[in-house]
Formats: structure tokens, C-alpha cells, sequence
């Protein structure tokens, strides 16, 4: 796909991303020192870089974060929460990465026939 594609797609999102960066930033009241961005999409590097430059005309010169496993941030925040909310005892456990012992997946290759998928990109 091409780079031009790409921020097609990405753009009206990373848009809106922005401005709702923005409009929670004058809605704290607050002076504002970073934005972390965690989750899935948080780690978009073309997000962190529209983000960063956008946060740069604030006069407080707002750092853009993407911490390490920023992926699953918003998960052990969930499980925290949750946690907290079954029993305030709870409110202090540390959640960690695990590895399964076990797993299993399946194989798929399929030889590339231009009639049936140089349409699908069409």
C-alpha cells in the first residue's frame, strides 16, 4: 500500500485524535507536562509525530509519550480497576506479562493468482 494511501486512512482519525488531545488539555485547567499515548493505535509512530507537532504551538511545550509495552497499558488498567473494584485489598496488585506454556496456531499459504487478487486491491 501506498505511504499517500496510508495517511488517507489514518488522517481524518489522527485529526480527531488531536483535537480531543487538545480539547481535554484547556478542559483540565491544568498545566499539562506530557500525553502518553498507549492502546493499540497509541503506538502509531505517524500519530505520535502529527501529535507532536500539533502540541509543539502549546505554549508549555507538552511532551508525547509512547512508553515501552504501551500495548497493553490499557488492559492492565482494566484488570486494575476491576480488581480495586472486587476488593480495595486488591487495589495494589502489580500486573505483569505471563507466556503461555502451550499454544497452538495454523499454517495458511495461498499461491498468489493475479485473475481473483488484483481485485481484492482494486
Amino acid at each position: 500500500m501506498k505511504p499517500s494511501t496510508l495517511e488517507e486512512i489514518f488522517e481524518p482519525v489522527v485529526r480527531q485524535v488531536i483535537r480531543l488531545v487538545e480539547d481535554q488539555i484547556v478542559a483540565t485547567n491544568r498545566r499539562i507536562k506530557a500525553v502518553l499515548l498507549v492502546g493499540g493505535f497509541g503506538q502509531n509512530s505517524y500519530l505520535k509525530e502529527r501529535l507532536r507537532i500539533a502540541l509543539s504551538r502549546n505554549p508549555n511545550k507538552i511532551e508525547v509519550i509512547q512508553p515501552p509495552h504501551a500495548w497493553t497499558a490499557v488492559v492492565q488498567g482494566a484488570v486494575m480497576k476491576g480488581l480495586a473494584n472486587y476488593d480495595s485489598k486488591l487495589a495494589m496488585v502489580q500486573v505483569g506479562p505471563r507466556t503461555a506454556r502451550k499454544h497452538y496456531g495454523v499454517e495458511l499459504s495461498q499461491k498468489y493468482d493475479a485473475a481473483i487478487h488484483a481485485k481484492a486491491t482494486r
